[in-house]
Parts: structure tokens; C-alpha cells; sequence
């Protein structure tokens, strides 16, 4: 009979982030020794910040060029735009705008991860490696770069260093759920049933609303041939969504498949 759910092995997100504004102190000091307008760029990258937050990237892109026109030292505001830049799919500008900020602040993890996360974008997944692991060696417990990591090994296939930068990234941040759903993801793939079912357990325990989590979760079971247990699973998650009627489908389909099996048993005895 056909299965009544589709897996849903959904792929690793890589995950960028803006800057926030720059240390005023700092760029105190600096100030007298370049003559640069610093306190208007920095209202101008605060602008701009505030642009990304309403999801206005193209208007950002505007005002972190304004920023940078007052003061070009400012590393954050070439990450910004570079992350802007990304969103708006202009990938090349982005990476760009990420090689001027490195020459300003070599150290700066955020370059690389935002780096990272561009050629992931681009699909250049082995090149996406170099940056991401500098940023590593930057910060080894930093949740993002583990995060893209793991997108990048996933997509190149290689499954079990995927696997290692999540646990990795868990051991760094135990109540991260999108660590734990990836993770899932990785071991079903891997044909780590076991370790898999784990991990969708601990994301229900992070977060009892998690829908993706009690529907993947019965999926294995299902995939697996272990239907009370898919069973068991989406009536958990019932109790949780009442009124989810495509919850209500799966479990009539997967009742229905629990009593054609019992009708195919007793035919046999």
C-alpha cells in the first residue's frame, strides 16, 4: 500500500546574520587620527540595521554605501552590505564587499561565515569549505560556522563530517532545535534510524509545538515498517494540533494500513 507519509528529508539551511553597530568607543579614538565623520556613518549603518530588520535590503544597501562613504574603516558596514547584498541574490557583489572587509579586519569570524554562506548560495560547496573553516579556527564554537559546515559536507555528500560539526555544534549549544532537526536529518540519511528517532525526540522535548519534528519522526517510523509507532507519534502530535486536519488524514491512512496488516496476518493463521 502506498505510504501514507513522504519522508520529509529537507536539506541543511545555511544560516548568515547582519552585524550589529560598532564598538562608539573604539571609533572614538580612531576618529581624530583619520578626520572621519565616524558618529555619521555609524547613524547611517543604524539605518540601515533597522531596513534589514523590515526585510527592506535594497534601501539598506543605500544607507550602509552612505556609512561607508563617511568612514571606510568600518568593518561592519561591509559585512552589511555583503549580507544585504546576498539576500538580494547579488552574490558576486556580496563576496566582494566580504574581500574588503577581511583586508580591514582579517580576524573578523563574521566575514568568513557570511563568505561561507554566499558560496553555499552560489552552490560552490567545496569552496565554501576554505572560509568556513577560517572562521573555525577563529571561533571553534561558534553555532553558524558548525551550522554551514555541516550544509557544506551534507551537500558534497559527505555525511558523516556533517554529522560531526552538528554534534559539535550541539555540545556548544545543547537547546538549539535547528541543530537537532539537521542532525536528524543527517543520521536518517546516513540510515541511522536509531540515532535519528533520538534526535527528533530531543527536538519534541525543546520544543512540544515543533510540527516538523512529530511529522519526520512518524515518517521513519513509517519507512521503517513500524506503524503502531507512527501511529503512537501522530497522535502525540494530535493531542498537541487538534485541529490539523492533514494530521487527522495521516493518521486515518496509517490506521487503515495498521488494519489491512492485521486482515494479511489473521489470513495466514
Amino acid at each position: 500500500m502506498r505510504a501514507a507519509i513522504l519522508l520529509a528529508l529537507f536539506g541543511i539551511a545555511a544560516v548568515s546574520r547582519p552585524l550589529s553597530q560598532p564598538d562608539s568607543t573604539f571609533l572614538q579614538d580612531l576618529r581624530p587620527i583619520q578626520q572621519r565623520d565616524t558618529a555619521r556613518a555609524i547613524s547611517y549603518q543604524n539605518a540601515g540595521l533597522k531596513l534589514v530588520g523590515e526585510n527592506k535590503h535594497e534601501a539598506a544597501v543605500e544607507q550602509f554605501r552612505r556609512s561607508a562613504s563617511f568612514d571606510p574603516s568600518l568593518v561592519a558596514t561591509f559585512i552589511n552590505l555583503a549580507y544585504c547584498l546576498d539576500k538580494l541574490g547579488r552574490y558576486h557583489d556580496a563576496i566582494a564587499e566580504l574581500q574588503t572587509a577581511e583586508k580591514l579586519d582579517p580576524a573578523n569570524v563574521m566575514i568568513y561565515i557570511n563568505w561561507g554562506n554566499t558560496l553555499l548560495n552560489l552552490k560552490r560547496f567545496q569552496d565554501a569549505l576554505d572560509p568556513l573553516q577560517k572562521a573555525a579556527g577563529i571561533e571553534s564554537t561558534n553555532i553558524l560556522v558548525r551550522l554551514n559546515l555541516a550544509a557544506a559536507y551534507s551537500n558534497l555528500g559527505r555525511l558523516e563530517e556533517a554529522a560531526s560539526e552538528l554534534e559539535q555544534a550541539a555540545a556548544a549549544d545543547p537547546n538549539n532545535i535547528q541543530i537537532f532537526l539537521n542532525w536528524a536529518t543527517i543520521l536518517s540519511n546516513t540510515g541511522n534510524a536509531t540515532g535519528a528517532l533520538e534526535k527528533y525526540g530531543r527536538v519534541i522535548a525543546l520544543d512540544p509545538k515543533n510540527l516538523s519534528a512529530y511529522y519526520n519522526r512518524a515518517a521513519l517510523f513509517e519507512k521503517l515498517g513500524q506503524i503502531d509507532n507512527a501511529i503512537a507519534a501522530i497522535e502525540a502530535a494530535i493531542k498537541v494540533f487538534p485541529d490539523n486536519s492533514l494530521l487527522l488524514e495521516i493518521l486515518k491512512k496509517l490506521q487503515a494500513v495498521h488494519l489491512q496488516r492485521q486482515g494479511q496476518q489473521d489470513s495466514r493463521h
